[in-house]
């Protein structure tokens, strides 16, 4: 059984401001947590208004990359094609179950 080792807070600036001094700032807003595991496995899950997503953080295979989507010409012939999606795979097998677990 995996044990939580590390929580981090996952977050986004929402907007800039211009503080007292004249330095710019940004407000931040955590939308979500990477959680690394004893094991050294790292998973993620990220909240929002309807809801959270959770997922699994992988090393980048650089051997397997996506190819570049194909440019497009804007012509009529092409304007009705549906756009292709390339590189991107749904795998949700292998989720860590124990995500709820803190140690």
């Amino acid at each position: 059984m995996a044990n939580v080792q590390n929580k981090e807070n996952m977050t986004i600036s929402i907007r800039e401001y211009t503080d007292g001094q004249g330095q710019q700032k940004k407000v931040w807003k955590t939308i979500g947590e990477l959680i690394t595991w004893d094991d050294g496995s790292k998973s993620f899950e990220l909240w929002g208004p309807t809801g959270s997503t959770k997922g699994n953080v992988f090393a980048k295979d650089d051997n397997n990359q996506a190819q570049a989507p194909q440019q497009q010409n804007n012509n009529a012939s092409s304007f009705n094609q549906a756009p292709q999606q390339q590189g991107y795979q749904n795998n949700n097998q292998g989720f860590n179950q124990n995500n709820n677990q803190q140690g």
